[in-house]
């Protein structure tokens, strides 16, 4: 099964909803360039959908999206659109049938899913020629002209809120095992400004703060009274550029 879940919670979701940048439609391009698609495609699956930020950008591809997450509170912040239907359930278990889809598109969730049978799962529902697309984007630690921050971030945030374990964001053998041949892959990358406050909120949302305050190691206001005391101790002027960087993996489901 998935590794265990850090956003099922009402508080993660708002943070995550409120505070992850949307990089969304960046990705798709480059899953248009990848993939070399010319037109919508007819059905796309978005496994992991979280919040729905991910859906808009991929409906803007589909005609039709089925939008998955395992989290109630991750799926009630998504704003219901013409075209797209959010259902509570596993990715490796979807309610959709066989070789009916042609665009499966995982974002930043892949390291949380028990992946072989997420594989196994996307060539089931894949038409043969169909896409499936998984990408990620993270916060590198670096905050641009902020060293201070970026030190803190780096050796005293990260050593006492470390992430928890997670599998890799791909693995091309493992999916040209389950009959997805590999396409391309393209490096992602993108500024985002940030306040105290903002950096503080984005901190909130990630594993590293869930899992600890999931497991009972500090409480959710106790961390964020800390995060904003110690970030806007050391951010100078209202805002800096905090740099995220991704990766998009393209493959398609091979012909029989």
């Amino acid at each position: 099964m998935s590794v265990w879940n850090p956003f099922l919670g009402t508080r993660t979701a708002e943070a995550y909803a409120r505070a992850r940048p949307d990089y969304h439609p960046d990705a798709v391009a480059a899953m248009v360039r990848l993939l070399r698609l010319s037109a919508p495609v007819g059905l796309a699956l978005d496994l992991g959908c979280g919040t729905g930020m991910s859906t808009r950008a991929v409906k803007s591809i589909a005609a039709q999206v089925v939008a998955v997450d395992a989290s109630r509170p991750m799926l009630e912040q998504a704003d219901p659109s013409p075209g797209v239907a959010y259902i509570q359930a596993q990715a490796e278990r979807v309610p959709v049938r066989g070789n009916v889809v042609g665009l499966v598109v995982v974002a930043a969730a892949f390291h949380w899913f028990d992946q072989a049978a997420v594989l196994a799962e996307v060539a089931r529902v894949l038409q043969p020629g169909g896409a499936f697309v998984t990408y990620t984007d993270f916060f590198s630690g670096n905050l641009r002209r902020a060293a201070a921050c970026t030190e803190w971030l780096a050796e005293t945030y990260r050593g006492r809120f470390p992430a928890p374990a997670r599998r890799s964001h791909f693995d091309q053998r493992a999916a040209e095992a389950a009959g997805l041949g590999f396409v391309g892959h393209e490096r992602l990358g993108h500024d985002v400004p940030m306040t105290a406050a903002g950096l503080t909120e984005y901190l909130m949302s990630q594993s590293n703060a869930t899992s600890a305050i999931g497991a009972g190691r500090v409480s959710h206001e106790e961390l964020r009274r800390w995060l904003m005391d110690e970030i806007g101790s050391r951010l100078p002027g209202s805002s800096v550029m905090a740099e995220f960087t991704g990766d998009v993996w393209c493959c398609r489901k091979q012909m029989p």
